[in-house]
């Protein structure tokens, strides 16, 4: 188990190097395949997401019926190369939408089924788990971010995107390697397939929590590359490097996952809120893409991120692994998007600069919101204590102390 461990932080380390060529300019090249419209490329980029988390929730049963993870991640990672190379032959709205709606449909097979196996793999120490896989992550997206902007400039991004594509076989290969355990399993019937999850009960403060602290990031993070590079200035370079100098300040992953090990729920998540309150406010005032790019670098999300997922895998314990993921991706994920949505066309009937104000008024507003929600969950709101278990002393010690 020790050798599979491994490969699921390698996979992590080359699956966020080969992602990171073209993820800082994503959002930049839907923009302008639409002809620069904020709510055209919302609905490119949300609209898939939601038949995704929806076809995900029927993979994640199949994945439970069977008892194993890691075919349904290797469907969705060959998926997702194909989508990537037809994407970068995209010249129109409909044909981008297109190749992420027909992607959507297989490469929503992996999503839950990683988390699951993730989950299974790792059962000691979750939260220093957690810290170590996501330091790797950003490692590769380090290194992906710093080369993205001169691969742009020199190559253009349809061939970044094909190199992407190409890249991607490296991590499909490593997680067709691993050697799985087979989980109880029970048949697959129709009955099975769409009969409501079993979510435990301290789920739902949790989660409602989560929808209030991530409100400000599901208003304002979708528009934050056009706005940097179309409405600041900022230069493709620019933006890359803001990119890696991001991702190093977010190797504080471990650290944040050493101390979601220590401090509550409630504690992590005021932190972020308080963190996010103050960097929308920042991103509101920023006068130039220099300044935007210093508070960028702040590390807020993985304050949040670690605990929340730390919290979700300890609940996992208590239900049908891969369905619960699933479930829980698919309420965030119609969640995030129609705002996303709502938020692209706030952008373009008024102005994108908006959505900072509206977003930092959100983030106050929830910091306050879940003091009083994850106070009605013990096991959200304060941190168990530690027994301290003194050894037994053997019987010829206890003899003498008492004459």
């Amino acid at each position: 188990m020790y050798r599979e461990n491994n490969k699921l932080l390698t996979y992590n380390l080359v699956a966020s190097l080969s992602g990171s060529l073209a993820a800082p300019f994503m959002a930049v090249y839907f923009y302008e395949v639409v002809g620069g419209s904020f709510f055209l490329m919302g609905i490119v980029n949300y609209a898939p997401m939601i038949l995704s988390v929806i076809l995900g929730l029927v993979w994640a049963r199949i994945s439970d019926s069977k008892g194993l993870r890691k075919w349904f991640i290797v469907l969705s990672s060959a998926t997702g190369i194909a989508a990537t190379l037809a994407l970068s032959f995209a010249t129109s709205f409909d044909q981008l939408l297109a190749i992420r709606l027909l992607g959507a449909v297989t490469g929503s097979a992996g999503g839950a089924s990683f988390s699951a196996l993730f989950a299974k793999t790792f059962k000691k120490k979750r939260g220093r788990s957690l810290g170590l896989f996501d330091v790797l992550g950003l490692a590769g997206s380090f290194m992906g971010n710093l080369l993205s902007g001169y691969l742009y400039a020199e190559l253009g991004f349809r061939t970044v995107l094909r190199i992407v594509a190409l890249l991607n076989l490296v991590p499909l290969a490593i997680i067709a390697s691993i050697r799985e355990e087979r989980e109880p399993s029970r048949p697959l019937t129709f009955k099975a397939l769409v009969q409501k999850p079993s979510i435990p009960r301290r789920f739902w403060n949790l989660y409602a929590s989560r929808l209030l602290i991530t409100l400000p990031s599901a208003l304002g993070g979708g528009i934050i590359s056009v706005y940097f590079l179309k409405y600041l200035g900022g230069t493709p370079q620019l933006w890359s490097t803001v990119a890696a100098v991001n991702t190093v300040t977010g190797l504080s992953s471990y650290l944040y996952g050493r101390l979601a090990d220590k401090f509550s729920v409630r504690q992590m998540f005021t932190l972020a809120g308080l963190g996010w309150t103050a960097l929308y406010t920042g991103y509101f005032l920023a006068p130039n893409p220099y300044v935007f790019a210093a508070i960028l670098a702040v590390p807020v999300w993985p304050a949040f991120w670690v605990a929340y997922r730390k919290a979700l895998m300890d609940i996992s314990d208590e239900t049908e692994r891969a369905t619960f993921f699933a479930t829980e991706s698919l309420l965030t994920t119609i969640y995030g998007s129609l705002l996303g949505i709502a938020a692209s066309f706030i952008a373009d009937v008024f102005t994108p600069r908006l959505l900072f104000l509206i977003s930092a008024a959100a983030a106050a507003t929830a910091t306050l919101a879940i003091q009083k929600l994850l106070s009605h969950e013990p096991s959200l709101a304060s941190v168990k204590p530690r027994i301290a278990v003194k050894p037994r002393l053997p019987l010829a010690t206890v003899k003498a102390r008492r004459r």
